[in-house]
């Protein structure tokens, strides 16, 4: 089960390549994927809207989405350093780090801690290839067994295994992805390699 489910979030992730995040958005994406506080349930397609919030607003997460469209749509810097700005390590938007530490690799690590983390269980299980990928992240996409030890300590650090036994492909997802980003597809991944492998 552990097996199939980490192949299905990889297909997803990654298409089994070491790849890089795109970020290059429409604007009705954009906003779709990261606009909305709750995520892509919360975005109202039909009105380019999030949907309202307890206060009867909009619950936009990221409104420079919408007032600054052509400034981050088309563009992977301006928005992936305005999307992932001030979390998961990251610096401020000004800083570059949302874009510098965007998604790498099979399981598209992200974010500057993350890749402080990966740095350091690489370098506790090889002293002999001592590595800091905070300095160089690109190693992700440049040498495929980085990609690959990228991804299982990924899984490992955030105890994904023992959400496959249970076979929860929401909490899988959420584990990987941080939402449910793609689910579907993820499903029937995991439903062909179960079917593959007879489980």
């Amino acid at each position: 089960m552990r097996i199939a489910h980490f192949l299905a979030q990889i297909g997803h992730e990654s298409s089994f390549r070491a790849t890089e995040e795109n970020g290059r958005y429409t604007a009705v994406r954009m906003r779709q994927v990261f606009g909305c506080k709750g995520g892509q349930a919360q975005y109202d397609r039909a009105l380019d809207e999030c949907r309202l919030g307890a206060d009867g607003q909009p619950a936009r997460l990221r409104p420079k989405l919408w007032s600054a469209p052509d400034f981050y749509a088309g563009n992977a810097e301006h928005l992936l350093a305005y999307v992932y700005a001030d979390r998961l390590g990251n610096g401020s938007e000004a800083t570059g780090d949302g874009f510098r530490y965007r998604g790498r690799g099979l399981i598209q690590l992200t974010g500057k801690d993350n890749y402080a983390a990966f740095t350091a269980a690489h370098n506790a299980r090889d002293a002999n290839d001592p590595r800091d990928f905070v300095l160089e992240p690109d190693l992700l996409l440049s040498d495929l067994n980085y990609a690959i030890e990228s991804a299982f300590h990924y899984w490992d650090a955030r105890k994904v295994n023992a959400l496959a036994d249970a076979d929860d492909l929401e909490a899988v997802t959420r584990a990987v992805n941080g939402g449910v980003n793609g689910l579907v597809d993820r499903g029937a991944r995991l439903a062909n390699i179960k079917k593959a492998l007879g489980i």
